[in-house]
């Protein structure tokens, strides 16, 4: 015995070298396959496993090409690039490489491989280790996504982040920094030097004091302006704290970015509206889409005996509009209708104003106002109603005019209020006044920063060349409706320096130094639009199958018995259960269980017609919509998705069976009546033995 343990085994022996050697084959973890110019030759157990293989017999049939996709990432044919690699190891030696492979039921994966020459006295072969990288490789891909949507969401944001490494002393900017900016990224680094120097003069002294403040542990916070490359001054907010080692020295500097140039505009913009509406004798008063009033103007304040404040106080930039001094009672719209009427008058305007602005958008009348002291005021009162794209309560604005004293101001009173109109409603926006030709003849600072156009070019401008020339007979026939209606909306594009944007335009009539003009708002719903998209997508799409959810199915049945009972075509509904689905859990784990539901939902929908509406009810359930289908046509497509799912085994877990219920729509029906008809069919075809079709209650059989 060479050490006590084993028996003294000659290191040369053959038999012994053999047996070592098939051992480590095969309980290697990772694929071993030996192949020559004509194909695989043998495979070690994890080869099997890794291509799902049912045995060596069956994958020494097989070639290179045939457990690969049809192309490589290359685009180079699978067949060609494995003879590539294969006489790359055979001249060589060696041979490493990432391969794209395919199981041999047609799963897609990611493989590193490393090709081996063996010089044996027959010949040479090639021993090829195959190893799955699929989780590193989405690994990688997932990381790529998050650096990719950080850069995005810092890019939708106009945030930037930078860290400055005392202890490297190196600067790293993110791209939205250098936007922000307006430099370069290879032309100009990154430096402490060169970002002082794009701060503005006047503001270079308390930037320097925020950061030496920081380098005593204390966070810093400040807005300032910047001057980029080209001469335009932007205004940015601040925000960034050091990090000190235990000595108390800075170790690293850590700060964010954030452009708020827009921000400040469109706040001065609501500034100089709370200016102008403070200036009108008429009370407007805004509130949010819950009715809590965020507003009351000047003269609002004055009727009703709140101390007056300066429209500079209004809106404060990270609160938005400063309401702390109005009364309780306005937190909400019937609470503030019931402060500011009498007891008669607010359930007017609750049970009659309301509801038609609700449904039309505004609604006049002339009502009654309490004053301060309670004193009983006459008013001509407008309530408009704002939406928002989802037909939800977005703003309701209301200005009242005392009309007691000015019976005969009502000209001029109607021309203030419908400016206060356009101005509420287009909250924020482009603002635009055309006169009688659809020419430019004024407009807010807004108009200039998303068009990229100068005074002298939007002066006198026909107001369709700022919409592509698709678009422009549409929006001219809504300019041509406004003066002669009183009012338009319409969705167009709009021309801007990014690109076309989906904007919404509302028109409105006024009169003008005696002439008619338009007032008009757009309001930029991109944003908006996309949403929709994504929320829509969301809500009505199952998460596991890709397929339509109940949600959905639920709309597309109401469209079917809208469709049904207007034109009496013939539509079938079938319900589907697959068949003893919790032993699959149960047995295989909810993971296999799922991959049997997305396989289940594949096969549905090769056998569904194009028209058939297909979604999944819940759990194993599934339902099928069959517009222009009869009762034998819906039974024999039953039958065909029943044979379908009993013929084909499901990898994994083996044969399954559905059961099928059907039922054909008919006069009179609900959405309840009809889900109850084809919910009792499934379960009867459950309780007498399940695989088999019944329609209206009565059994096919298997």
């Amino acid at each position: 015995m060479a050490d006590g343990n084993r028996p003294d085994v000659a290191r040369d022996d053959p038999a012994r070298q053999l047996q070592i050697y098939r051992a480590m084959f095969e309980q290697c973890c990772d694929a071993i396959v030996l192949q020559d110019h004509a194909g695989f030759l043998s495979c070690n157990p994890d080869t099997l496993l890794l291509f799902r293989v049912p045995d060596t017999a069956t994958f020494a049939t097989l070639q290179p090409a045939d457990l690969s996709p049809p192309n490589q990432a290359d685009g180079r044919p699978s067949s060609e690039a494995a003879a590539a690699r294969l006489e790359e190891a055979m001249s060589q030696g060696t041979a490493c490489f990432e391969w794209c492979s395919r199981t041999w039921d047609g799963v897609d994966f990611s493989v590193e491989v490393s090709l081996s020459r063996v010089d044996l006295e027959e010949g040479p072969l090639v021993q090829a280790v195959v190893r799955d990288i699929s989780d590193r490789k989405e690994g990688e891909a997932a990381l790529r996504s998050r650096e990719q949507e950080l850069a995005e969401a810092q890019r939708i944001a106009h945030l930037g982040s930078w860290i400055s490494d005392f202890r490297t002393d190196e600067i790293r900017w993110s791209d939205e920094v250098y936007r922000i900016l307006g430099l370069n990224r290879e032309e100009w680094g990154a430096s402490h030097e060169l970002f002082m120097a794009a701060v503005h003069p006047s503001d270079r002294e308390k930037v320097q004091a925020a950061l030496e403040t920081s380098f005593q542990g204390e966070r810093y916070e400040l807005d300032h302006r910047i001057i980029c490359p080209d001469g335009e001054v932007r205004t940015v907010h601040e925000r960034g704290y050091t990090e000190l080692n235990a000595d108390g020295k800075p170790q690293r500097l850590f700060g964010t970015m954030q452009d708020i140039t827009e921000q400040r505009r469109l706040e001065d913009s609501l500034r100089r509206l709370a200016a102008i509406l403070d200036s009108t004798p008429d009370i407007v008063a805004m509130h949010d889409g819950d009715g809590t009033m965020l507003y009351l103007n000047a003269t609002g304040r004055r009727f009703a005996g709140l101390p007056e404040r300066s429209s500079q106080d209004l809106w404060q930039p990270k609160t938005g509009w400063d309401r702390s001094d109005l009364p309780p009672e306005t937190e909400s719209l019937e609470g503030a209708l019931r402060w500011a009427h009498p007891p008669w008058v607010a359930e007017k305007i609750l049970n009659e104003g309301l509801p038609i602005a609700w449904e039309e958008g505004s609604w006049r009348g002339e009502t009654v106002a309490l004053d301060g002291e309670g004193k009983e005021v006459p008013v001509s009162q407008v309530l408009i109603v704002h939406r928002d794209d989802a037909g939800e309560m977005d703003q309701v604005s209301t200005i009242l005019g005392d009309i007691s004293a000015r019976r005969d101001l009502e000209d001029q009173l109607r021309r203030e209020t419908a400016l206060s109109e356009s101005i509420l409603a287009s909250l924020p926006g482009i603002f635009y006044v055309l006169d009688g030709q659809g020419h430019l003849i004024q407009w807010n600072d807004r108009m200039e920063a998303v068009t990229g156009l100068s005074y002298e070019e939007l002066d006198g401008l026909d107001a369709l060349a700022l919409v592509p020339p698709e678009e422009r007979r549409r929006v001219a026939k809504a300019i041509a409706k406004t003066f002669s209606e009183g009012s338009a909306v319409v969705e167009s594009k709009l021309l801007t320096v990014e690109g076309d944007a989906p904007y919404l335009f509302n028109g409105l009539r006024v009169e003008l130094n005696g002439q008619f003009s338009l007032l008009g708002v757009g309001l930029d719903i991109a944003k908006q639009k996309k949403l929709e998209r994504s929320l829509e997508r969301e809500a009505t799409t199952d998460s596991l199958t890709g397929i339509s959810n109940r949600q959905r199915f639920d709309t597309e049945m109401e469209h079917a018995l809208a469709r049904h009972a207007r034109y009496g075509t013939q539509t079938a509904l079938a319900m589907i259960d697959l068949d003893h689905f919790k032993p699959v859990n149960d047995t295989y784990g909810h993971d296999v269980g799922d991959q049997t539901l997305v396989d289940l939902t594949k096969r549905l929908a090769e056998e569904i017609r194009e028209p058939d509406f297909l979604a999944r009810w819940g759990g194993e359930e599934f339902v099928v919509l069959l517009p222009e289908t009869g009762p034998s046509e819906a039974f024999r497509m039953a039958e065909r998705l029943r044979r379908r799912i009993e013929v084909e085994p499901f990898p994994g877990v083996g044969a399954l069976t559905i059961s099928l219920g059907i039922t054909n729509f008919q006069s009179g029906d609900t959405p309840n009546t009809l889900l109850k008809r084809v919910d009792t069919a499934l379960y009867e075809a459950k309780r007498a033995g399940r695989n088999r079709v019944v329609v209206n209650g009565e059994d096919s059989g298997a």
